[in-house]
C-alpha cells in the first residue's frame, strides 16, 4: 500500500479547486439552455393568449411575442412558455424567469420604475362584458348603484375601478376565466377588463355575453423586460415596427380578433420614453395607503378572531367525537381530520368561494345588500379557516386528554358519569389547561393562514400587500411594513399563551 504523506494534501486540493473553479464553464458548455427563450403571457385569454387543450398556443399575444422571437433568432420550436398571471409579471422579470413578457402589459408610470418597456404593440381601453341578456348596465355608471363587479388582482383595470368607483362592488380573482364563470352562474353582474381581452371571451362563447358602454381608458400594450436593457429593447422596438411594415401584425389581428367584431385599428406608434423611469421618485407614499393598511389589518384580526372562535368550538366536538365509545363517531371524527389536515388550505378556501358561493349560491349573506361581495367574501373564508383550523385544534386537545391519569377516568366511571360528563367534567377542563401553548402556536398559525383569503379576494392585509407591490416601486419598505404588522399580531399572543400555560399549569 503507498504510503500517503502530508506533502500530498496540498496537491490534492489544487486540483479539487481547478475542478471546482472549472466547473462553471463545463456546465455551461454542456448544459446550457441558450437556445431557449422563455415568454411569459397569459394562458386563459380568448383571441389574444390561450393554451390550446393540446398545449399548443394562440392568440394576437402570442402571434407579436412569436414574430418577435423570430426576429431575434428564435424559432417557434425554441421558444418556451410561461404563464404570466396579471399580479407576477414583474416578479417573473426581476428573478429572471422570463426573457420577455406579452401578456396584455399596459404601461403605467408605476411599473416603468421596476421594468422596461417596448412597443405599445397594441391600444385598447377598459371596457364592461355583461350577461347577453342584462339590460340595467350600459356602461360604467351603471355599476354605482351596488353592483357586482369582478376583476383580476393586480390588474390596472381592478385598481381604476377601486380608485374611481368606490360605489362598486368589486371581486378580484386571479384569472379573467374565474370572472368569466362567476358571471355566467349570475354571482357577479359584470366583468371589468381591457375591451380585447372581452371581445375574445363574448367571441369564445357566443350568445351568452355582451360587450356594453364606451372605453372609460386608454391601455397600451407593452413588451415587459429587465429594467435597463436598453439592447433588448431597441432590437424588439425594431421587429414590432418590422411586423407592422410588413402587415403582419394587421394580419394577426384581423385573424385572432375580427371574429370577436372588433375593427381592425391602425398600428400604434412606438413610446420611446416606454423604457424611461417616471418622474417620481418611486418611494412609497404611506399617507395614500396609511387607511387602508389599517382597515386591512382589522379584517385581518377579525377573520382571526371569527375563525378561532369556530375552530375551537368544532375542534373541541371532533376531540369528542374521536374519543366516543361509539365507534361510528370515532371513524366520522378520525376521517375527518385525516382529509381536512391533509387537504392544502388554498384548495379549501377555493371551494368555499368558487364551489359553495359561485357554484352553489350559498353566500352566507344577503345577495340584494350593498356590501354582499365583500361580507359572502369573508364569511366563506371565515367557513374554510374554521374547518381547516379545527382538525389541528382537535388533535392539539386529544393530545390533552392522554396527559389526564386513566385512573381518573375510570374512577368517573365508576362514580356511574356517563361519557359527556366524565369529558366535561374530569377530562376537558385538564386537558385545556394542559395544551395552552400548543392552542397558542395554533393561534399564531392561523392568524398568518388568514393571509391565503387573498385567494378569493377579501381585501385583508395580504391582498393589500400584493396590490401595494404592483403600484409602487418600493417592494422592501411595503414587504418590511406588513411583515412588521404580522409580527406586532403574533408576538404578544406567543408572550400571553407562555405565561397563562404557566400559570395555569396542572400540578400532578
Amino acid at each position: 500500500m503507498p504510503i500517503r504523506t502530508r506533502r500530498t494534501r496540498p496537491l490534492r486540493l489544487i486540483i479539487l479547486a481547478l475542478l471546482a473553479a472549472a466547473l462553471p464553464f463545463i456546465a455551461s458548455g454542456c448544459g446550457s439552455d441558450s437556445n431557449k427563450l422563455v415568454i411569459g403571457t397569459k394562458f386563459d385569454q380568448p383571441g389574444l393568449a390561450v393554451k390550446k387543450p393540446d398545449g399548443s398556443m394562440a392568440g394576437f399575444d402570442v402571434d407579436v411575442a412569436t414574430y418577435v422571437a423570430g426576429e431575434l433568432g428564435y424559432k417557434p420550436d425554441q421558444i418556451e412558455w410561461k404563464e404570466a398571471p396579471s399580479g407576477q409579471r414583474e416578479t417573473l422579470i426581476e428573478n429572471g424567469q422570463v426573457d420577455y413578457i406579452v401578456a396584455t402589459y399596459s404601461i403605467t408610470d408605476a411599473r416603468k420604475k421596476k421594468v422596461s418597456f417596448a412597443g405599445p404593440y397594441l391600444i385598447t381601453g377598459q371596457g364592461l362584458l355583461v350577461r347577453a341578456d342584462d339590460t340595467d348596465i350600459t356602461g360604467v355608471e351603471s355599476l354605482q348603484n351596488g353592483k357586482k363587479l369582478c376583476s383580476v388582482t393586480g390588474s390596472t383595470p381592478a385598481q381604476r375601478i377601486k380608485d374611481k368607483y368606490p360605489g362598486v362592488q368589486l371581486q378580484q380573482y386571479d384569472t379573467y376565466s374565474a370572472c368569466v364563470e362567476a358571471l355566467r352562474t349570475g354571482a357577479i353582474d359584470a366583468l371589468s377588463t381591457d375591451e380585447v381581452i372581452l371581445a375574445g371571451f363574448a367571441a369564445q362563447f357566443p350568445g351568452a355575453f355582451k360587450v356594453v358602454g364606451k372605453p372609460f381608458s386608454v391601455e397600451k400594450y407593452g413588451i415587459g423586460l429587465r429594467k435597463g436593457d436598453t439592447t433588448l429593447q431597441t432590437k424588439i422596438n425594431k421587429a414590432i415596427t418590422k411586423m407592422q411594415q410588413e402587415g403582419a401584425w394587421q394580419a394577426a389581428f384581423e385573424r385572432n380578433l375580427g371574429p370577436a367584431g372588433i375593427a381592425t385599428p391602425a398600428p400604434p406608434p412606438l413610446d420611446t420614453s416606454a423604457g424611461v423611469e417616471a418622474g417620481e421618485s418611486g418611494g412609497l407614499n404611506l399617507g395614500k395607503y396609511s387607511g387602508q393598511m389599517v382597515s386591512a389589518f382589522w379584517t385581518t384580526i377579525k377573520l382571526t378572531v371569527y375563525s378561532a372562535i369556530g375552530a375551537l368550538l368544532l375542534g373541541t366536538l371532533l376531540a369528542a367525537m374521536r374519543l366516543s365509545p361509539v365507534p361510528v363517531m370515532r371513524w366520522l371524527g378520525a376521517a375527518y381530520v385525516n382529509v381536512v389536515r391533509n387537504t392544502p388550505l388554498t384548495l379549501i378556501l377555493i371551494f368555499c368561494s368558487l364551489g359553495i358561493g359561485t357554484t352553489l349560491h350559498i353566500t352566507l349573506t344577503d345577495p340584494n345588500s350593498p356590501t354582499s361581495i365583500a361580507d359572502s367574501g369573508f364569511r366563506l373564508a371565515v367557513l374554510g379557516l374554521t374547518v381547516y383550523t379545527a382538525s389541528f385544534v382537535c388533535e392539539t386537545l386529544r393530545s390533552g386528554v392522554n396527559t389526564v391519569p386513566i385512573g381518573q377516568a375510570e374512577a368517573a366511571r365508576s362514580l356511574g358519569l356517563s361519557f359527556g360528563q366524565n369529558l366535561r367534567i374530569i377530562l376537558l377542563p385538564q386537558a385545556f389547561r394542559a395544551v395552552i401553548i400548543p392552542l397558542g402556536s395554533v393561534l399564531i398559525a392561523l392568524v398568518k393562514n388568514t393571509t391565503i383569503a387573498s385567494a378569493i379576494g377579501v381585501a385583508e392585509a395580504a391582498l393589500l400587500m400584493k396590490e401595494m407591490i404592483e403600484n409602487t416601486a418600493a417592494l422592501l419598505a411595503v414587504g418590511s411594513i406588513f411583515a412588521a404588522g404580522f409580527l406586532v399580531l403574533t408576538l404578544p399572543l406567543g408572550l400571553l399563551f407562555g405565561w397563562l400555560g404557566k400559570r395555569w399549569a396542572v400540578v400532578r
